[in-house]
């Protein structure tokens, strides 16, 4: 028999010839640097021995040539 949901019939839809228009957004492989940034994240790989905070301020020091003025970590990065 099976859970219910195995039961559900389901279409696949795949895009192939997709486009947009500049009022509605920007390609990701076409964005600057800074319009990733102004939204989004950066997964850091720190090495042991630095502390998360100084991690942050360093990265943030870094990118604020960029215009980003806002960074901050979530939860903990020490092993």
């Amino acid at each position: 028999m099976g859970l219910p949901f195995e039961n559900i019939k389901r279409d696949v839809h795949v895009l192939r010839d997709e486009s947009t228009e500049d009022g509605y957004g920007i390609y990701p492989e076409k964005r600057t640097i800074s319009q990733k940034l102004e939204g989004g994240f950066i997964l850091l790989d720190k090495p042991s021995g630095i502390r998360s905070r100084t991690a942050a301020e360093t990265a943030k020091r870094m990118l604020s040539s960029l215009g980003v003025s806002k960074l901050g970590y979530s939860g903990t990065l020490e092993q």
